[in-house]
């Protein structure tokens, strides 16, 4: 079994990883801006829970995903803003994160209309909130989360439990390029083996094909995901576009600088970037064809709903 590919796991050294972010700051060009504010960023953003886990581990996991892409709801709520400066820029203005915010609103309305009687999958689940928050997941017949991160998986299952649909989830432990050799740890194993064998009608994926930079990779994950639905199934998928396709109105250059300055501080692995276009092919070469593309604000993080044909 492979790998996670989108992050560490936690147990890195701050000092080493700072001090390598400090060696990257010290050989970037100007797109990035200048070395001081680089280097202020660095200081103010090791003093929080979420630097400091990025600065070692590069990405995010189930956990901080929940975090970041849930954080303009808790703050409408009610609960208080962070008081560290770069992550209250990190979580309100850097371009790609505030589009997975908003692409994470827009996998629900989507979900939401296509989970009633289905058997749903999302990989790579995390703590499998796409699923499980969706309105219509009380009615979905079956609802299968998979990860290769174990500890997502079983917060995914104190999650379903929580919200009383233990009963109808299943989870794996599996690579997504190879569904049918998943460990099912959660629900019945002869279900989930039949259901990646052309049965899942909706399968629902976000946060992955950012961290591969072989594009035929990512076309055998699309065709991996072909592969478990039915004809006529629905893919639910997002990609990171580059900042050329953007809506450069929606854009301020120095908000894009700071924001790629701090991709390069924590070195992030979600560097990935793929035209609209170039995600619409890779799709069909895994005979996906997409039928229609919700876009957030700026078009950072567009959201592709492809039929199985």
């Amino acid at each position: 079994m492979s790998s996670v590919i989108s992050h560490g796991h936690g147990d890195g050294d701050l000092v080493a990883a700072v001090a390598a972010a400090e060696e990257r700051v010290r050989r970037a060009g100007p797109e990035y801006g200048s070395q001081e504010q680089l280097l202020t960023d660095l200081a103010v953003w090791q003093r929080c829970a979420l630097g400091r886990w990025m600065l070692i581990n590069g990405g995010w996991n189930g956990e901080w995903t929940r975090y970041c892409v849930t954080y303009p709801q808790r703050v409408s709520a009610g609960e208080a803003e962070t008081d560290n400066e770069v992550e209250r820029f990190f979580l309100t203005q850097a371009p790609a994160v505030v589009a997975t915010q908003q692409r994470a609103v827009i996998f629900s309305v989507v979900l939401s209309a296509l989970l009633p009687g289905a058997v749903a999958m999302s990989v790579p689940c995390g703590l499998m909130d796409d699923l499980l928050g969706s309105a219509g997941a009380l009615d979905a017949r079956a609802l299968i989360g998979v990860d290769l991160d174990q500890d997502s998986l079983e917060l995914a299952r104190e999650s379903a439990s929580t919200r009383g649909l233990l009963d109808r989830t299943v989870l794996a432990r599996s690579d997504a390029w190879d569904l049918t050799a998943g460990t099912v740890i959660q629900g019945s194993p002869g279900f989930y083996h039949d259901s990646m064998a052309g049965g899942v009608d909706v399968i629902t994926s976000n946060g992955l094909n950012i961290y591969v930079d072989d594009d035929a990779k990512v076309v055998d994950l699309y065709a991996s995901f072909r592969a478990a639905l039915r004809p006529g199934g629905h893919l639910v998928v997002s990609a990171l576009t580059p900042p050329a396709e953007w809506e450069s109105s929606h854009v301020d250059i120095d908000v894009l600088r700071r924001a790629r300055g701090l991709m390069l501080i924590n070195d992030v692995k979600w560097s990935n970037l793929r035209p609209m276009q170039k995600t619409i092919d890779q799709l069909a070469d895994a005979r996906l064809e997409v039928i229609d593309v919700h876009e957030d604000r700026i078009g950072a993080f567009p959201t592709f709903l492809a039929r199985a044909v």
